[in-house]
């Protein structure tokens, strides 16, 4: 990332950028692009600095980022209380590991999630690195709770169609888009899929150990989950784990 220019000659940040670039093109690898065409020399990325919903590259140009940097920035870029926050905690501790250690934030930002649940219910929070680890996370874990519930045999996924889940061999496993599961099939494990609610109803409960549904899939069919809530729970078994992503 470029700084953002202060009293600079035009001139300098033309030839930075255009150095930057030809780095960019000749050492990275970026996720979810065709390198061939982004290392075409027509194209001209170049480097960005950021404030609120708009990126400004460094050749003036200007972007509304429509996806907040695929939702990890939905209040903003540079947004002045949360930046407060980064500097004052990087004052105090940038990291520590969380094996065996705990520290502040991590107490009270747990007790905060745990109370946007109902009672009795989510009573833990088990912090991840992104959203296609959570999702190996809460595998590894819905097979843990049935073997330790005395239920080895409940080893078995179901997922819906067209759902996306990350790109971890595990969560790609989960994952119904063709174009990011694919080429590495063979190294998946099999999964139930179902296209919709009602198709709980053909599939046994004796060996799930979880269903996973993506959010945006659920909202959409958030009436259909209603109209077969009877199906959905007989699936389920009482004490399934559902897991949203």
């Amino acid at each position: 990332m470029l700084a953002e220019p202060r009293c600079q000659p035009l001139h300098y940040f033309r030839v930075a950028t255009d150095r930057l670039i030809a780095l960019d093109k000749q050492h990275l690898w970026h996720p979810f692009t065709q390198m061939k065409a982004w290392c075409a020399p027509e194209n001209d990325p170049s480097s960005s600095w950021r404030s609120g919903a708009i990126l400004k590259d460094s050749r003036g140009r200007e972007y509304i980022d429509g996806n907040s940097s695929i939702w990890t920035n939905i209040h903003g870029h540079r947004h002045p209380a949360i930046d407060t926050a980064v500097r004052n905690q990087l004052d105090k501790l940038a990291h520590a590991s969380f094996l065996g250690s705990t520290n502040i934030p991590a107490i009270e930002l747990a007790r905060k999630l745990t109370r946007c649940f109902p009672a009795q219910t989510l009573s833990r929070v088990f912090y991840s690195d992104d959203g296609s680890t959570a999702i190996e996370v809460a595998i590894k874990m819905s097979l843990q709770y049935w073997q330790l519930c005395g239920s080895p045999e409940r080893s078995q996924f179901v997922a819906f169609d067209n759902a996306y889940h990350g790109d971890t061999t595990g969560a790609a496993s989960l994952g119904g888009v063709e174009t990011f599961t694919n080429r590495f099939a063979k190294l998946h494990f099999p999964v139930n899929r179902v296209a919709g609610v009602s198709d709980l109803a053909l599939l046994g409960s004796s060996q799930i150990a979880a269903i996973i549904i993506e959010r945006s899939l659920f909202r959409a069919r958030r009436a259909s989950v209603s109209g077969h809530r009877e199906c959905f729970n007989r699936c389920a078994n009482g004490a399934m784990r559902i897991t949203c992503c």
